[in-house]
């Protein structure tokens, strides 16, 4: 059925106009008013049945529409989904030990996605400051194909920016970004498993938020809490380095600091200078069935991965 007119839809069915109503209210154009509705109603919405609908309503003529030039910034959903979760590898610089648990327990439960919240790559070359072992682009690149290996095991990877990506904009200006750069890493792998964001964070069904920010404490999960109370969402956060699971106020969502697959040993800076930080914390997690396992550094892995093979 289609409506060309909007005059007897606009007279007799107050459903559909409180509903064309309600998208002009939010200054939807009249191309999305018709799409929106057309899938809503299964009926075809032209339009310029939406326009005359439109003026045919005293106030509405006056509503304003979106400027189309003008980005709107939404949080990335990913599907509710059985997945594998983590963060802060910072390739090459990553632990081989904790990437491997992290791909057996992948296997042996059989999960195929993975959400990386941040830090994944090191970017190593892209580092503002210079030192003795400032890395070229080709050594990273070549250091970096075991990571990509590893990353092919899945047939999804949910990747958020962190602030290691963000180096490759600090760099060129922002002629550059990591999205640029991560496909020399494994242009396969990228383009057909990675599911790369340039924001720090996204959610998950009703009840995730997965998150790289900027903000940072030395006081374990203190900054997953504060964004549980904020958003009234689970957070699993990234960036800090460590491990820690906690309730927030309300007793009804939990904050996690998720530690990260990266190698202590293999941090200069953290050597190099002495300091009153905390030590770091490796880990990771896995989502089934809406539930989180968490694996850390006393985890029993010859439990989780009994009959394994």
């Amino acid at each position: 059925m289609g409506h060309t007119l909007g005059v007897d839809w606009l007279a007799n069915d107050g459903e559909r106009l409180a509903r064309m109503n309600q998208l002009l209210m939010e200054g939807r154009t009249m191309a999305e008013v018709a799409a929106i509705m057309s899938a809503e109603f299964c009926e075809h919405y032209s339009k310029d049945s939406i326009n005359q609908a439109k003026t045919r309503w005293a106030s509405a003529r006056h509503f304003i529409e979106r400027d189309s030039t003008i980005k709107i910034y939404e949080t990335l959903r990913i599907p509710q989904c059985d997945c594998m979760v983590s963060c802060d590898w910072h390739a090459p610089y990553h632990s081989e030990l904790w990437v491997n648990r992290f791909l057996a327990i992948a296997d042996k439960f059989k999960i195929k996605k993975a959400v990386n919240i941040g830090d994944t790559y090191d970017m190593d070359f892209a580092k503002s400051h210079y030192d003795d072992e400032h890395k070229a682009v080709d050594d990273e690149i070549r250091q970096n194909e075991p990571v990509m290996i590893a990353l092919d095991f899945f047939d999804t990877v949910y990747m958020l920016r962190g602030n290691h990506e963000k180096r490759v904009g600090w760099m060129s200006e922002a002629k550059l970004q990591a999205r640029h750069i991560i496909g020399l890493f494994g242009q396969r792998v990228w383009d057909q498993k990675i599911r790369y964001s340039t924001d720090d964070h996204a959610e998950m069904g009703d009840d995730w938020t997965f998150v790289h920010p900027r903000s940072y404490s030395q006081i374990s999960a203190s900054v997953a809490v504060r964004l549980s109370e904020k958003f009234q969402r689970n957070v699993i956060n990234a960036h800090g380095h460590f491990f820690a699971f906690r309730y927030n106020r309300s007793g009804r969502h939990i904050a996690i600091d998720l530690g990260g697959l990266f190698d202590r040993a293999k941090t200069k800076y953290i050597h190099e200078s002495t300091t009153t930080h905390p030590v770091w914390n490796p880990g990771f997690g896995m989502i089934i069935d809406n539930h989180i396992h968490l694996f850390h550094e006393k985890t029993d892995f010859n439990f989780w991965l009994r009959g394994w093979v």
